[in-house]
């Protein structure tokens, strides 16, 4: 079995981790989402910010197509 080489390519609200999921997963490229929020309260305490409660990962080769793919979902939220 081959080892994976995953990175993060985006770190935000669960909701938007899940919204980014779904169009990576239309753009054929596969992810995780770790929802720190969902593990810390299933472990008996809550993550205090929604923020950066969640992360996606990539594979290494997709990076990039996933990055580009951020960027155009939420560049609207770094226009400041």
């Amino acid at each position: 079995m081959d080892k994976l080489n995953l990175d993060c390519v985006f770190v935000g609200t669960t909701i938007n981790a899940n919204y980014l999921k779904s169009i990576l997963l239309e753009n054929e490229i596969s992810c995780i989402v770790r929802d720190f929020l969902q593990e810390s309260s299933m472990s008996g305490f809550a993550a205090a910010s929604t923020s950066n409660a969640a992360k996606v990962f990539v594979d290494e080769k997709d990076f990039e197509r996933a990055e580009e793919i951020v960027f155009y979902l939420f560049e609207e939220e770094h226009k400041e």
